[in-house]
């Protein structure tokens, strides 16, 4: 089950569709069209729209529905008979953009609120394979991590000054080292961002605490030597031991890691790319989630709505011409590469420069998990070439 503040804004969004008088009618209704719900889904939306926590996000996602169902590109005023949602179905098959809702069998919508997140897969698939072959295509290389790959020496000198920190005090206390400085925060541990053209007064504010885990003690004193060897339980267990920082010298470890690991992931993607115009070309569709068949995306951003239509690789070609793709290693807290590319306007001359970056981190915490590849787009959406203003 997607979380509700997901579950909200896909699924309003979708309602909005259906050209209903409001929210509250569309859920007293429970319209036919309003395909792939099950009564349990009718009523936990049912129950968080009169709970009146998420009515900021009910109000930007049915208009948002609204303005596809009126657009001129979109449905045309033409309510749909058939609104097929996604849920937790995980993609099958190649899929370049993460589809939320299907409209008609023939409209795809990828609901995007508030996040400028491109994708998240391993870090092989984007620096060796060119994200070619789908998301979700599993990783390779040393058991799966990225770092010791990239950099095995720093990758093993990081987790021996770790596991010497553990064998060294006692074990419980390494416990409270992960706990004691954690505070009760909302589910994000940060604060709420506001969805645009709403008062902050209006917004919803989410609550809860964060649930302290200890890790275990046997497998935290049954840590193998080298960090390749660590299983399942053992990542899980570190990765709690250290949730609240790294201890004595690990500090300073890391950050030569993260710069060993950034240099050689730029070193990987660039001998990936070689130097075909066509394959930067395609990468940078790939990075900007273009593929063959156009798409919408319905959602918002800080400052304002989100309502796109992508353009395919033949629209993007007839109207752009890629001038430049530069990838470099970029400074942070962790690995980090960054990318930059200048687009030009075929008709006019004038020269989009874009940007993003990927940011490499281990998927549970630190030794958690196997390292992930997380996308960002910095360049504002409406401002990207091939990302066309609905009308």
């Amino acid at each position: 089950m997607p979380n509700l503040r997901t579950l909200v804004t896909e699924l309003g969004t979708g309602l909005g569709m259906l050209g209903l008088g409001d929210v509250d009618e569309v859920l007293a209704l429970r319209p036919a069209a309003m395909r792939s719900l099950s009564p349990e889904n009718w009523d936990q939306l049912s129950a968080v729209r009169s709970g009146g926590a998420y009515a900021a996000e009910f109000h930007a996602a049915w208009e948002n529905g609204r303005a596809f169902l009126e657009a001129r590109e979109a449905l045309r005023g033409r309510r749909p008979e058939v609104v097929e949602w996604k849920g937790v179905v995980r993609a099958t098959g190649d899929e370049v953009a993460p589809i939320d809702l299907r409209i008609d069998h023939v409209y795809l919508v990828s609901c995007k609120y508030l996040s400028n997140i491109l994708f998240n897969v391993s870090p092989v698939h984007l620096f060796d394979d060119l994200l070619v072959g789908g998301p979700h295509r599993p990783g390779r290389g040393v058991g799966g991590d990225w770092y010791a790959e990239a950099a095995p020496e720093l990758h093993q000198h990081l987790y021996a000054i770790v596991r010497q920190s553990i064998r060294d005090g006692d074990v419980a206390d390494g416990a409270g080292h992960a706990t004691s400085q954690r505070k009760a925060m909302g589910p994000t541990g940060s604060a709420r961002q506001t969805l645009p053209g709403l008062e902050p007064s209006h917004q919803a504010e989410e609550v809860g605490c964060a649930t302290v885990v200890r890790p275990t003690v046997s497998a935290l004193h049954a840590l193998p030597a080298q960090a390749v060897d660590l299983t399942t339980a053992q990542r899980v267990a570190l990765g709690q031991w250290l949730r609240s920082g790294w201890p004595g010298t690990a500090k300073s470890a890391y950050e030569e890691l993260s710069v060993a690991v950034s240099q050689a992931s730029v070193a990987r993607w660039r001998a990936a790319l070689g130097h075909s115009d066509s394959t930067h070309e395609a990468m940078l569709w790939r990075l900007l989630r273009i593929g063959n068949a156009p798409y919408f995306v319905l959602g918002s951003s800080p400052t304002r709505s989100l309502r796109l239509r992508i353009a395919t690789p033949w629209d993007w070609r007839q109207r752009f011409s890629l001038s430049r793709l530069e990838i470099f290693a970029q400074a942070g807290g962790q690995p980090r590469v960054g990318w930059t590319a200048s687009v030009r306007a075929r008709t006019s001359g004038q020269v989009h420069e874009l940007s993003g970056h990927v940011e490499v981190r281990w998927s549970h915490g630190r030794f958690g998990g196997p390292p992930e590849a997380k996308g960002y787009i910095d360049t504002p959406h409406d401002l990207i070439p091939g990302y066309v203003p609905l009308v």
